[in-house]
């Protein structure tokens, strides 16, 4: 099964795919960070790629592509992948079928209110792109010492963003919608009760 998970930043998406990873087996594949992987192999574009990543621009489309076309044929062949944030933008959509036609969308419905005040609190750590609930001071993975986003200090940036999200993103998943890739899962309810609503519909009773 391959699964793609959308909405806005911060909904409860990696969290939901890290449990389907330790409990069914799932490989998670986040676009943040395969793209970085991707993009520090090419060391004459690193600097660049990076200061447009922090600053919270997109990347330019003919770019994006040849990175999203990298990682995508790493795992075409893989099973059970969930393809976290890859399918935001027109471009997006025709890369991703292009090498990797049969998909699931889950679509985690959170209110705006919920998500702007857990962006504004999270952590983030520079070196590898991850980021974390607000009160978590160093990556426990590595030490790093967690640092705020740029893009994350005030409600101005983050409300762009979700503007971003309505004009760019929601139109293709009406288009996925209609094509009947679209599984909607309430992202307002407890961790637990997401994770339920989730692996009914996925059919993992």
């Amino acid at each position: 099964m391959i699964l793609v998970t959308t909405w806005i930043q911060w909904c409860g998406k990696g969290t939901q795919a890290r449990l389907l990873v330790e409990n069914h087996g799932f490989k998670l594949v986040e676009m943040g960070v395969e793209f970085r992987k991707v993009v520090a192999s090419w060391s004459d574009l690193w600097n660049e790629i990076w200061e447009i990543i922090n600053k919270g621009y997109l990347v330019p489309d003919e770019l994006g592509i040849q990175v999203m076309e990298a990682v995508l044929e790493k795992y075409k062949n893989e099973k059970n992948v969930i393809f976290d944030a890859f399918i935001r933008l027109p471009w997006n959509k025709t890369t991703f079928e292009k090498i990797i036609p049969d998909y699931t969308v889950v679509y985690f419905h959170l209110d705006e209110d919920i998500a702007k005040s857990r962006l504004l609190w999270r952590m983030y750590d520079k070196e590898t792109g991850e980021t974390f609930q607000s009160g978590t001071e160093v990556n426990p993975k590595n030490g790093n010492i967690l640092v705020k986003r740029d893009d994350d200090k005030d409600e101005a940036p983050i409300l762009k963003r979700f503007e971003e999200f309505k004009n760019q993103t929601l139109p293709i998943v009406a288009e996925q919608r209609k094509e009947g890739k679209i599984i909607d899962i309430d992202a307002n309810q407890t961790i637990d009760e997401v994770y339920k609503e989730l692996t009914e519909k996925l059919w993992m009773k």
